[in-house]
C-alpha cells in the first residue's frame, strides 16, 4: 500500500491569504475540484500551515498598550474599502460577522504644517495661503474645488490626460476603462505615474500634491495603471471601514474556524527550501526543508508569502532554482514599499490645545501623517482632553529609512534572516516604558495576543524623542507632556521586505496576477498574497490572490457569500 505523503496541501505564511487559504480548503465542497482524489485517499483532507513567527495575522497586527487595555491600535494594515472591495467586505460583514465602524480622516480644522507653516486642512484651497509657488492653472484649479486640496490635483491633471475617467470611476468600471488607454501611443501601464503627472503639474505643485496625498507612494513612479487605480483608493468620497477590536480579529477568527476543520499550525516553522519529488503513487509532490532541519512531504505548496520572502528562500527546485530566470523576472515585477507606524501613549490629549482632536494631520516632516486615535472598544470615542489618549505616526516610502536610523535592530533586520533568528543588537538605548500600569491579566486570548503585539514592538528612545519633537513642532508647542509608552514597527524588515508592494513599469499586472499564482505549469506549487494582486495594499488584493488559487487552479467553488 502506498503511504500517503505528511500533507495534502502545505501553506507556507500565516498572513492574511495563508489562513484564508486553508480556511477555505478545509470548509469548501470539494467535488469535482482537483482535491477530491486527495480528500478521498485519506479520508479527509490534510492541510498544514507553517509560520515563521509564534502568531497568525502576517501584516494585520492590531496592539492594545497595557495602559489603555480597551482601545486596540492598528500597526500593521487598518481597514478596508466598502463597498468595493467586495471579498474582504463579505468575509468580515457576512460571514465572520464582525462589527465595524467607520474611519475618520480628513477634516477641516486638522493641521497641514507644510515647508515650517501652519495650516489648517480648509486652508489647502488657498493657493495664496500655500507655501509653494504653483502654476497659475494650479491655483485656478483649486480656487474652483469647493474644499480642494493639492493631492487633487494629481487627480485633475489624470483627467486631463483620460477626459472619460470619472464617468468610469463612478460607475465602477474604472480598471477596465485604464486598461484601454494609450498615450503617447503607449498602454498605461508601460507608462510611471510621476512621468505622466510631469506632463500637467508644475515642480512644486507635484511638490504640494505628493505632501498633502499623506502618501509617497501615491505619487511615485510605479506603473501608472495600477497607481492611478490606488490613487482613487484614497479620495475622500471613499468609505474606510475599521473592525471594532482590531484588524487582527480577522485572521484570528480563520485561524480558529481553521484548526476546528482539522487544520493544522506549526509556529516558529522557517521554510529554508523545496523541491519537487515523486510520492509513492508516482504523482508529483515537494518536499520541504525547513531551517531545523526537519523535512515534510505534500502533494502541493502554496507560498502565502511577500516578494521579500521568498527572494530568502535557498535557490532550489524547480521554481526557485536560478536557472529559472522567467520567475526570477517575475518575482521582481513588484516593488516592496517601506512602510513605518508608531503608536505614543500620552497622559492626556495635548494636542487637542491646538484646536485637533480626531481623523489625520499632515506635514511634510519624517512623520508625515499624524493620526489622533479613538478610543474605547468600539473605536470610536474621543477622549476627553484631560484624560490618556494615543497618536498614530504613520508614513511611506521616502522617510521610513530616517526612523530606520533610530531603531536598535537596524544593523541586523537587513541582512537577511529573520530578526527572530538572530542576537538583536543595540544601536540606540531603549524606551523606557513607565512599569506602573504594565502587569494587565486578561482571560481573553484575543486580548491577550494585542498587548502582547504591543509590548513586542518596543521603540528607542532616540526614536519616542524625536517623535515627540516633531508631533510638537507641527502642533505649534514648545513643550508637551513626554509620552510615557510607545510601539512601533518597520514593515521594511525582513522577512517581509516591505508594508506594501507595487507593480512596476512595463508590467501587465491583469497578466502576471494569474501568472504568478502557478509559476511553474504543471508543478504543484501555487503564491497568493495581496504583492503580485491588483489590489495592492489592502488585505483585498491577498483574498483574490488566495481565490485565483483555489477556484481557477485548484477547482474549489467560490463561497456562498461571494458576489456573482
Amino acid at each position: 500500500m502506498d503511504t500517503l505523503p505528511d500533507v495534502d496541501v502545505a501553506i507556507v505564511g500565516g498572513g492574511m491569504s495563508g489562513i484564508y487559504t486553508g480556511w477555505r480548503l478545509l470548509t469548501s465542497q470539494l467535488t469535482g475540484s482537483k482535491l477530491a482524489g486527495w480528500d478521498a485517499a485519506r479520508g479527509k483532507l490534510k492541510v498544514a500551515l507553517f509560520e515563521g513567527s509564534e502568531r497568525v495575522g502576517g501584516r494585520l497586527l492590531s496592539a492594545r498598550s497595557p495602559h489603555m487595555p480597551d482601545t486596540t491600535a492598528e500597526v500593521g494594515g487598518m481597514r478596508y474599502v466598502a463597498p468595493a472591495q467586495t471579498l474582504v467586505t463579505g468575509l468580515v460583514e457576512d460571514v465572520l460577522k464582525l462589527p465595524w465602524h467607520e474611519q475618520v480622516v480628513d477634516l477641516p480644522g486638522n493641521i497641514a504644517f507644510l515647508r515650517g507653516k501652519l495650516l489648517r486642512t480648509s486652508d489647502l484651497g488657498n493657493a495664496a495661503a500655500l507655501p509653494y509657488w504653483l502654476a497659475p492653472g494650479e491655483a485656478a484649479w483649486l480656487a474652483a474645488e469647493k474644499g480642494g486640496s493639492p493631492a487633487g490635483l494629481i487627480g485633475s491633471v489624470l483627467t486631463r490626460l483620460m477626459p472619460d475617467l470619472r464617468s468610469h470611476l463612478s460607475a465602477g468600471t474604472l480598471r477596465q476603462y485604464l486598461e484601454t488607454i494609450t498615450v503617447d501611443g503607449l498602454p498605461l501601464w508601460q507608462h510611471g505615474l510621476w512621468n505622466l503627472l510631469a506632463k500637467g503639474m508644475s515642480a512644486d505643485g507635484y511638490a504640494a500634491a505628493r505632501a498633502t496625498v499623506g502618501y509617497d507612494c501615491l505619487g511615485g513612479n510605479t506603473n501608472a495603471l495600477d497607481l492611478t487605480a490606488e490613487y482613487f483608493d484614497f479620495t475622500p468620497n471613499v468609505s474606510y471601514r475599521m473592525v471594532n477590536g482590531g484588524y487582527e480579529r480577522v485572521p484570528w477568527e480563520l485561524q480558529s474556524r481553521f484548526q476546528a476543520a482539522g487544520g493544522e499550525i506549526q509556529f516558529q516553522q522557517w521554510l529554508a527550501g523545496f523541491a519537487g519529488t515523486t510520492l509513492d503513487d508516482g504523482s508529483k509532490g515537494i518536499t520541504l526543508r525547513f531551517r531545523d532541519g526537519t523535512t515534510k512531504t505534500a502533494r502541493a505548496i502554496v507560498l502565502a508569502m511577500p516578494r521579500r520572502s521568498i527572494e530568502l528562500l535557498d535557490p532550489e527546485g524547480e521554481v526557485l532554482s536560478p536557472v529559472n530566470i522567467q520567475f526570477r523576472q517575475d518575482l521582481a515585477s513588484v516593488a516592496p514599499i517601506p512602510l513605518f507606524k508608531c503608536f505614543l501613549f500620552y497622559p492626556n490629549c495635548w494636542w487637542q490645545d491646538s484646536g485637533v482632536s480626531s481623523g489625520r494631520s499632515l506635514t511634510d516632516m519624517p512623520i508625515r501623517q499624524c493620526y489622533y486615535w479613538p478610543i474605547g472598544p468600539q473605536g470610536t470615542t474621543i477622549p476627553k482632553r484631560e484624560g490618556p489618549g494615543l497618536v498614530m505616526v504613520y508614513d511611506d516610502l521616502l522617510n521610513v529609512s530616517f526612523w530606520e536610523g533610530l531603531d536598535k535592530r537596524a544593523e541586523v533586520h537587513k541582512a537577511g534572516l529573520p530578526l527572530s533568528l538572530k542576537s538583536p543588537g543595540h544601536h540606540w538605548p531603549m524606551f523606557e516604558r513607565k512599569a506602573a500600569e504594565m502587569a494587565v491579566e486578561s482571560t481573553d486570548p484575543f486580548a491577550k495576543r494585542l498587548i502582547e503585539n504591543w509590548t513586542q514592538h518596543p521603540a528607542t528612545k532616540q526614536m519616542v524623542n524625536e517623535l515627540h519633537r516633531e508631533l510638537m513642532q507641527m502642533h505649534g508647542k514648545d513643550s508637551a507632556p513626554e509620552p510615557i509608552d510607545a510601539a512601533y514597527m518597520d514593515w521594511s524588515r525582513d522577512p517581509f521586505g516591505g508594508g506594501v508592494h507595487l507593480w512596476n513599469v512595463n508590467v501587465r499586472s491583469d497578466v502576471m496576477l494569474t501568472r504568478m499564482t502557478q509559476p511553474v505549469d504543471n508543478f504543484p506549487c501555487y503564491i497568493c498574497g495581496e504583492a503580485y494582486s491588483t489590489n495592492q495594499t489592502w488585505a483585498e488584493g491577498a483574498l483574490q490572490t488566495a481565490e485565483i488559487v483555489l477556484q481557477q487552479r485548484l477547482g474549489v467553488p467560490k463561497g456562498e457569500w461571494q458576489d456573482g
